[in-house]
């Protein structure tokens, strides 16, 4: 997927309600590569309306940003396991995938 995003010139960052340690533990257990960022007081989850009402975790959810940090596509999911695929995040974005 990495390769995929690179192509485009995209950028993919991840943002967990989870400790610096307990993320680097996750990246490491999965192999994923793209940044994972803590956010364990919900700062930049709440201020995008992510907080899941009533627990201290994150809606899952997929913004592409352009270049003028303007959302320009969003995907905010029903259930945790609700998630675009790599493609649409691409086809979104206004690239191909090669």
């Amino acid at each position: 997927m990495r390769q995929e995003f690179d192509g485009a010139k995209s950028v993919v960052v991840a943002i967990s309600v989870d400790t610096p340690e307990d993320n680097r533990d996750f990246r490491r257990k999965w192999g994923i590569t793209v940044p994972l960022l803590s956010d364990p007081n919900l700062a930049v989850i709440s201020a995008y309306g992510l907080a899941m009402e009533g627990k201290d975790i994150a809606v899952p959810a997929t913004f592409v940003i352009d270049g003028q940090q303007t959302i320009t596509w969003q995907y905010i999911s029903d259930t945790q396991m609700d998630r675009p695929d790599a493609d649409e995040i691409l086809k979104q974005a206004g690239e191909s995938v090669h």
